[in-house]
């Protein structure tokens, strides 16, 4: 966001009102007043403009839905967000019927309170150029999945070609993989394919470049990947920016159903990029202690950026066959669940090494089979497998967060 959303809250129940309010501050938004409902929330409404509205749904919801109705009347382009303690299927129909854009259950947290804000105004804004016609120009855009770890060593490489791999192969989904690992990118060698033209190249021919044309700047894979690799000469990354890396994507995702992107093992400006541009994060993690902290770490940078914590998947690639970590310590340590769990096999490890993707060479693989479910997760059309679990008694690790400016500054224990 550009700037920090004004947001107005109407509830006629007063302690409703505090807790809403008392939410908002804690998301660090701009609070713009309070009101009942009725008149007096449609006259707060047009004295102070708001960004975003949020309405409370009591029980019977008619008058709530009244006021949410008359508010748009003199706000229409001011997009309400409903909530309620009921999440009774009726009670979130009749909201949406009445205008709301999007509806919290609350008590809710900061995150979901900032995501629902995000998307709204997101929403918001690409009506307003569909209405202007200016959307027009903007054309399809395919599905941006970002690949990022914490560490170096976790398997993101791996995880991301066999995804891209099994996309591409087995669910024919047309795919790009781009290599934006601005240290030593090694996509293509997993793949087995030249780097004859890179993702400078590609970037430094952005402007004459056109969406029918850009086949021509990638290397296409036996499995119909297709895939942007990075640069042999890791000193060429100076030429590539944050804003050409998102025009690249933005290109991308015009041509090919599902923009896949590798990313260094830290938060820098490319990598900040990618998971901007993303509609989806794999955020993977091992059950390697320097893995889960570094995670911990990581996560927090991004809350104290508000980034939408709604788009990040945490993913568990077990690397070893001593599992170390319990699943369940790990979900207790990061303060999330697991979106998807990859258990040990080493086929998996070795065909990364020789250029040959598992998900080809071994597709009977325990990890084969686990990668193509989370290929099929990524579109819609998978679920979600259990935890993998080892049997053996968990250990209990002090998972520290860190001091420093991008982490909290308390010690936890798990």
């Amino acid at each position: 966001m550009a700037r920090v959303p004004e947001v107005l809250v109407v509830d006629q129940d007063p302690q409703g009102r505090f807790d809403v309010q008392h939410l908002i501050k804690q998301a660090q938004l701009g609070f713009a007043g309070e009101a009942g409902f009725g008149t007096e929330a449609v006259s707060l409404a047009s004295e102070v403009t708001p960004d975003v509205i949020f309405c409370g749904i009591s029980s019977p919801p008619e008058r709530s839905l009244r006021t949410i109705e008359a508010l748009l009347d003199v706000l229409p382009e001011t997009p309400v967000i409903a909530y309620a303690r009921n999440e009774a299927v009726e009670v979130v129909r009749q909201s949406m019927l009445a205008g709301a854009r999007d509806f919290l259950i609350v008590p809710a947290t900061v995150e979901r309170l900032i995501e629902s804000i995000q998307s709204v105004l997101e929403s918001e804004e690409r009506k307003r150029l569909r209405l202007s016609g200016q959307a027009k120009g903007l054309g399809p855009k395919g599905l941006v999945v970002t690949v990022f770890g914490a560490k170096g060593g976790v398997g993101k490489t791996t995880l991301a070609t066999n995804l891209g791999v099994a996309l591409a192969s087995n669910l024919g989904q047309s795919v790009v993989l781009v290599d934006a690992d601005n240290s030593f990118g090694d996509v293509a060698d997993m793949l087995e394919l030249p780097a004859e033209r890179s993702i400078v190249e590609f970037a430094r021919d952005l402007e004459t470049m056109e969406r029918g044309n850009v086949d021509e700047c990638l290397q296409k894979h036996d499995s119909g990947l297709w895939v942007l690799p990075a640069p042999r000469d890791a000193l060429q990354w100076r030429s590539v920016t944050a804003d050409s890396l998102r025009a690249i994507v933005h290109l991308l995702a015009s041509r090919f159903d599902i923009v896949l992107i590798d990313t260094m093992a830290m938060l820098n400006d490319l990598s900040l990029a990618a998971l901007e541009e993303a509609n989806m994060v794999l955020w993977v993690t091992s059950t390697d202690f320097s893995s889960i902290n570094n995670s911990l770490a990581g996560l927090e940078s991004l809350r104290q950026i508000s980034y939408p914590d709604g788009r990040i998947r945490l993913v568990l690639n077990v690397t070893s066959s001593d599992n170390g970590v319990r699943p369940a310590k790990i979900e207790e340590a990061l303060k999330r669940e697991f979106f998807w769990s990859v258990p040990y096999d080493k086929r998996v490890r070795v065909g990364s090494q020789i250029g040959k993707p598992a998900i080809i060479a071994s597709p009977e693989s325990p990890g084969s089979k686990s990668l193509l479910q989370l290929a099929q997760a990524v579109t819609g059309s998978g679920s979600r497998p259990a935890a993998p679990t080892n049997g053996k008694k968990e250990k209990s690790w002090p998972f520290r967060r860190r001091s420093s400016a991008s982490s909290a500054q308390t010690a936890e224990g798990v």
